[in-house]
């Protein structure tokens, strides 16, 4: 074979190569990069009330695992069958992968059910783990936030600071009047429900408290039991309350309540002895 020939077949073999190269690039890798960034900003859309992806390491680790599937998903659906369907370009197979993340409607889920479970392939039992571990992270923000108090007059005051925190961060620019209103109305409800429960504990304790120093006796294992529940009681309304923080609030406001909480539970700069009147000490009953 002459040097022209080769050259020709060598030229051909790189033009061959040049394109499948090209045709991996637009069937594999194209829908991928455009799944990967749809396919987050739906789950930041699906799961805005239900916790925050980036909030612990589990649930940035579960997002990311998310994001990779569905990506992963997209590219495969895409080098499979774009050689079957020459019309559809590749980008479009990724944006209809990621955009599939986005929680759909109960007729929606049912019609289109059978398609979603071939596009995401199992994605669904990565989305529900998602799920399931962003409300366990609020559940130990709010657990954290909300235990260390002593009695119900810490637990009504910090509930106090609370309410304001949220009040004056409820007026969002862009939230329609409907939604401030409904937000303020549930913000004032939960935090009636702290106060009432915390008054229940104030009551019951200044009963206690004075039946032991007319009898001169220690608090009955009864009464213990009545101050424990309902201490427990208001505890878990406070919990119910800092969930409209975690919910409507930013990252930054965990910082601000926990400031808030290290302020109640500062000791004050006078402090009366414990026991100093002589009655029992059931103010700490938990």
């Amino acid at each position: 074979m002459s040097t022209k020939g080769l050259a020709v077949s060598a030229s051909r073999v790189g033009a061959d190569v040049a394109l499948d190269q090209a045709s991996v690039i637009s069937e594999w890798v194209v829908p991928a990069a455009v799944c990967a960034p749809v396919t987050w900003v739906c789950l930041v859309f699906r799961y805005k009330e239900d916790g925050r992806l980036l909030g612990t390491v589990r649930s940035s680790v579960l997002g990311l695992c998310v994001v990779l599937w569905t990506a992963g998903t997209a590219a495969l659906v895409s080098g499979l069958l774009l050689p079957l369907t020459p019309s559809v370009p590749p980008w479009a197979v990724g944006l209809a992968t990621g955009w599939g993340v986005v929680s759909r409607g109960r007729g929606e889920q049912t019609s289109g059910r059978a398609a979603m479970a071939v596009l995401t392939l199992g994605n669904s039992l990565l989305l529900r783990q998602l799920a399931l571990r962003l409300r366990a992270d609020r559940a130990d923000w709010c657990e954290r936030m909300a235990e260390g108090f002593g009695d119900c007059w810490d637990v009504q005051s910090f509930a106090d600071q609370i309410r304001a925190h949220l009040l004056l961060r409820a007026d969002v620019p862009g939230d329609t009047g409907r939604t401030r209103t409904a937000l303020k109305r549930e913000v004032n409800e939960r935090h009636k429900d702290v106060r009432t429960a915390a008054q229940k504990w104030i009551t019951l304790e200044t009963r206690v408290d004075k039946a032991c120093q007319q009898q001169g006796r220690q608090p009955y294992r009864e009464e213990l039991r009545m101050l424990r529940r309902s201490f427990g009681e208001a505890e878990q309304y406070l919990k119910y309350l800092l969930e409209l923080v975690h919910a409507h609030g930013r990252r930054s406001d965990g910082e601000r309540i926990l400031e808030l909480k290290r302020r109640q539970l500062a000791p004050p700069a006078v402090e009366d002895a414990p026991g100093a009147s002589g009655a029992p000490d059931v103010s700490a009953v938990r």
